[in-house]
């Protein structure tokens, strides 16, 4: 599902997934610094043998640990090693922030008001990052 900006908030486009974006760069920033895989492992605190190999070839997803881990290690956010899984992450979360906006609309009360106001400010966030990125 992808979103289109209107009124300043995200809302989904019938469209196909988004995942055609290179779904993990690690390899390629680990390479870029002449890096191997068990510099990596003995980097990052309570990792296994295979596990570095496993998340560059996407076998493995990363888990937190290891995201904040690399990001720390190439000095990069988590879209710059990882585009394909923040894609991902970012679909699903704005696709669920929309959905439970629809359901808040519809509640008149003080807490459904505030629901409301929380979950535009997901989508209007998201929003002036698809603006930032297209320039």
């Amino acid at each position: 599902m992808m979103f289109a900006c209107s009124e300043g908030l995200l809302t989904p486009l019938a469209s196909k997934n988004i995942m055609n974006k290179v779904s993990c760069l690690l390899r390629a920033h680990r390479l870029k610094w002449g890096l191997h895989q068990k510099d990596l492992r003995a980097l990052i605190p309570h990792t296994g043998h295979n596990r570095v190999s496993r998340v560059e070839r996407s076998v493995r997803q990363p888990n937190a640990r290891e995201i904040l881990a690399y990001g720390l290690i190439f000095g990069l956010l988590p879209e710059e090693i990882f585009p394909g899984l923040v894609a991902e992450v970012e679909e699903a979360v704005l696709r669920n922030a929309y959905k439970l906006h629809q359901k808040a609309e519809k509640d008149t009360s003080e807490t459904g008001v505030r629901r409301q106001a929380f979950f535009e400010a997901i989508l209007a966030r998201a929003a002036d990052r698809v603006r930032t990125r297209g320039k």
